[in-house]
């Protein structure tokens, strides 16, 4: 019966059991037509806020605490400085790692892209070649047909 009741004053059981609370309330009140949309709404999101206020009480703590007697927190909160540092270090070298790569990638797209219009501007000039080419054998081996078409058409 002890490690129930000692189970039931831990900080995420109270923290679960107060949000709980104030669901079920909100949810009675709302079905009772008692409230409006916007106040269970409200209430809705308090009982989330009170749920992680309460499971997280002691971080709560320690960063009121270092702004109210910084002697005593000193120590945690320059390790927590530390790790904080070495974390952003490690963060922005590799941002500028991946920044790498993508200009990496960046140019060969380019690379891509140029070679891609060359070839379509090679293929362009063939085909106006093909076709200029087509446009004078036409009229080489057809040139009375076209005067009989032209004539015929007036």
């Amino acid at each position: 019966m002890q490690t129930f009741s000692q189970f039931l004053q831990t900080d995420h059981v109270i923290a679960l059991l107060i949000a709980v609370l104030i669901f079920l309330m909100t949810i009675f009140l709302a079905v009772k037509r008692w409230i409006g949309f916007s106040i269970t709404l409200l209430l809705l999101l308090f009982s989330l806020a009170a749920g992680v206020l309460i499971n997280n009480q002691h971080a709560f703590q320690g960063y009121l605490g270092h702004y109210s007697s910084s002697a005593p927190a000193l120590p945690l909160a320059e390790a927590n400085s530390d790790v904080f540092q070495k974390q952003m270090l490690k963060a922005v070298e590799d941002l500028q790692t991946e920044m790498q790569t993508e200009k990496e990638n960046l140019r060969q797209l380019k690379q891509q892209v140029q070679d891609l219009f060359v070839s379509m501007d090679t293929q362009k000039q063939k085909l106006q070649n093909f076709i200029e080419e087509t446009r004078e054998r036409f009229k080489t081996e057809y040139p009375t047909q076209n005067l009989s078409i032209t004539e015929q058409s007036d």
